[in-house]
């Protein structure tokens, strides 16, 4: 009994610590709506204490006790449940009226901590060595280098890599000699930043999934929607105070192009119709064929009525006088006509001896 006496004399201090605890952090919870459940695994203690100092400045604290501790503080606290189921796990809560869950996340997102490779672990990019000379001073450090496909030698008193090295391809394990020579290096290919498990912003629980999308990754989809809507509105003729301008545009136009093709004159078709009479009109001038002009009549000249008009005699105007032609008679059987080579005197001649 006495024994058992002096266990609870002892226990005491502590349940009484653990009391107070309870009640300071029921208190927290209460007094701030916005709760984020961030992740303690693997999280370097430097990143941590490197928001938390930020964070404060920001109205907003993190909190870190023994998941028993949390557990009945939020139950006291009223939280939902799915907060408490995730203590299981090392993990702190973030409390605060300021920053949004949403605001948090973009924070945490922000504010990376570089760090060193490590065995096993699989390269995000390619991690590319450049030329240059190194702080290295020549021994043990060149042969790590060079395990690793470095290019390095010794120039001077130090080392230095000849030739721009690719160490490890994007999507490549990293193995303990690339990894012992990064370091050497002081390569910090690798960024951690703080991983939220939950969020709750004292009426919605929001997870990682929806917590990670930002407005960069999410701007392109929202313009893509918009102008998909915009297109079926103004397809559909649903007037919006979007579509009004472009809806009214097409109206007029169509209206005008109905007054037009509809010879419908109204103050706004008159001009068109007008127009287009015109242009209708000189077609019509161009297709019709011009009437050949009456050729005028010529006068003769009065030289040419004294050569074609003869005069009497039968003579030509101012030439001479052209005898008849002679029509010989035919000769009685057994004259002879005269050759062709007589003269007309000597026709005559043989008619008077006949």
């Amino acid at each position: 009994m006495a024994e058992a006496e002096e266990k609870k004399e002892r226990a005491r201090p502590e349940l009484e610590k653990k009391k107070a605890q309870v009640k300071e952090l029921t208190e927290d919870l209460s007094s701030n709506k916005n709760i984020v459940i961030i992740d303690l695994r693997k999280l370097p203690d430097k990143l941590l204490q490197q928001v938390r100092k930020e964070l404060r400045s920001k109205d907003t604290k993190i909190k870190v006790a023994k998941s028993a501790v949390i557990t009945r503080a939020l139950e006291a606290a009223g939280r939902p449940k799915e907060l408490a189921g995730l203590f299981g796990k090392p993990a702190a809560m973030v409390l605060g009226n300021e920053l949004s869950p949403s605001e948090l996340s973009k924070f945490f997102r922000e504010h990376t901590l570089d760090i060193i490779a490590k065995p096993g672990q699989i390269a995000p990019e390619d991690i590319i060595v450049p030329e240059g000379e190194t702080d290295l001073p020549p021994g043990p450090a060149l042969s790590e280098l060079k395990a690793a496909g470095i290019k390095a030698q010794i120039r001077g008193p130090k080392i230095s890599v000849a030739k721009k090295s690719k160490v490890v391809g994007k999507g490549e394990e990293i193995t303990e000699d690339k990894a012992k020579a990064l370091g050497t290096l002081g390569f910090k290919p690798f960024k951690v930043k703080v991983d939220i498990l939950l969020a709750y912003d004292g009426k919605y629980i929001y997870t990682p999934d929806i917590l990670d999308i930002s407005a960069e990754s999410i701007a392109p989809k929202f313009v893509s929607s918009l102008q998909d809507a915009f297109n079926i509105s103004v397809n559909a003729e649903v007037p919006t105070v979007q579509n009004i301008d472009v809806l009214l545009t097409q109206a007029a136009g169509q209206g005008m192009n109905t007054a037009v093709n509809g010879s419908i004159y109204t103050p706004q078709s008159i001009e068109q119709l007008l127009s287009r009479s015109f242009r209708t009109g000189l077609v019509l001038s161009d297709s019709v064929p011009e009437e050949p002009a009456a050729a005028p009549e010529e006068k003769p000249s009065e030289g040419a009525e004294e050569e074609s008009a003869p005069k009497e005699g039968g003579a030509e105007a101012g030439g001479e006088e052209q005898p008849p032609e002679k029509k010989t008679e035919e000769s009685p059987e057994g004259d002879e006509k005269p050759s062709e080579g007589h003269s007309e005197k000597e026709a005559e001649d043989a008619k008077k001896e006949e």
